[in-house]
């Protein structure tokens, strides 16, 4: 490694509260690497914010006791390979390789200009996909999949809630292509009502400042509903029970302590575990006979993440790009990530 650098720059979490006061810039060295492992040393090119990080600032999950202080921050990345353990050379990675990936919350730190990566977290990059893109797809990415492929049901009828979020309108391209739905109806506010309608004109558009979608969507109707607010007993009714088995999806709200561990990639102490358990049980909403609720929980599966690649560089799912911010603005990032843009915010890491 004597041709790297002997540190580099991280985005750290030192406290609780708003990003101007927990956030700082640190001067780190590179992270531990073993020549003999299936790790990959990445130079990291972009990085994007996970809405769900805003959380961790604001110290939401600080019950869960399993984060301390200093903590890195970052989820998704996409970069260059400097070096790649044995292992991983066996696999067919080497230097030089463009790749992209996410990594577990036990292990988050992208927003930093190297990271260590298992190589089974990573996919290789398309030419035909920008780096921008590229950070943007991963945990969205297959969020978005994995809760669309627990539905198993008639594709008649899909309702997405927030339909320029940033899972949102990855959920709605692949609701059209990849799965084929007739009909797919959204709703967004109404400064977003023409951008929507012009990026994806098969979609109907419900602008909720004007109506209620549960008074304009007909009851029965419905064959899946993906569901980002947090509340979804609401469409119940509006599931469409007379065809096979309607879905009702909801990425928001917390599946059990087992699944959360699993893929957070860490352990709860006890009184997490029953409070986690006790959130999954009260939030479950009471569906309908033959409805199928799913509380979905992302995990990294490769598999997922080269899926949606595939679909990028296939022209099929084209990720909405927000503003880029350098790592010295880490905090004007997270405060315009937590207001609610169209496109995810980026850090541009290097060139």
């Amino acid at each position: 490694m004597s041709d790297l650098p002997n540190s580099m720059r991280a985005l750290v979490q030192t406290s609780y509260g708003t990003p101007a006061k927990a956030l700082t810039l640190q001067t780190l060295p590179l992270p531990s690497y073993t020549p003999s492992s299936s790790d990959l040393l990445i130079r990291v090119k972009r990085a994007s914010i996970a809405p769900n990080e805003w959380g961790f600032l604001a110290g939401y999950v600080r019950i869960f006791g399993v984060f301390t202080f200093p903590d890195r921050m970052g989820l998704d990345f996409a970069g260059v390979v400097v070096r790649a353990g044995q292992a991983a050379q066996a696999q067919g990675w080497k230097e030089g390789d463009e790749v992209l990936g996410a990594l577990t919350l036990a292990k988050k730190g992208t927003y930093a200009d190297y990271i260590t990566a298992p190589c089974e977290y990573c996919v290789r990059k398309p030419g035909s996909v920008g780096w921008n893109e590229a950070s943007c797809l991963p945990a969205n990415g297959m969020t978005a999949l994995q809760a669309l492929e627990k539905h198993q049901g008639a594709r008649e009828v899909a309702f997405v809630t927030g339909g320029l979020g940033g899972v949102g309108h990855l959920a709605i391209q692949l609701l059209h292509g990849r799965f084929g739905f007739k009909k797919i109806i959204t709703s967004v506010s109404t400064g977003k009502v023409e951008q929507i309608k012009a990026l994806y004109p098969y979609v109907e558009v419900i602008d909720y400042k004007k109506s209620n979608p549960t008074k304009v969507i007909p009851h029965k109707s419905l064959d899946l509903v993906f569901s980002t607010l947090g509340t979804p007993g609401q469409w119940t009714a509006h599931l469409a029970t007379q065809r096979p088995t309607p879905t009702l999806i909801e990425i928001t709200t917390v599946t059990n302590a087992t699944g959360l561990e699993a893929n957070w990639g860490t352990k709860f102490p006890w009184y997490a575990r029953l409070l986690i358990d006790f959130a999954a049980w009260y939030l479950h909403p009471r569906v309908p006979k033959g409805v199928k609720f799913v509380a979905h929980n992302t995990a990294f599966l490769p598999q997922d993440l080269a899926a949606m690649v595939k679909e990028a560089e296939e022209g099929r799912l084209n990720p909405l790009i927000g503003t880029e911010f350098t790592l010295e603005q880490g905090a004007e990032a997270f405060d315009l990530a937590h207001k609610g843009i169209i496109g995810k915010v980026i850090f541009g890491i290097s060139d």
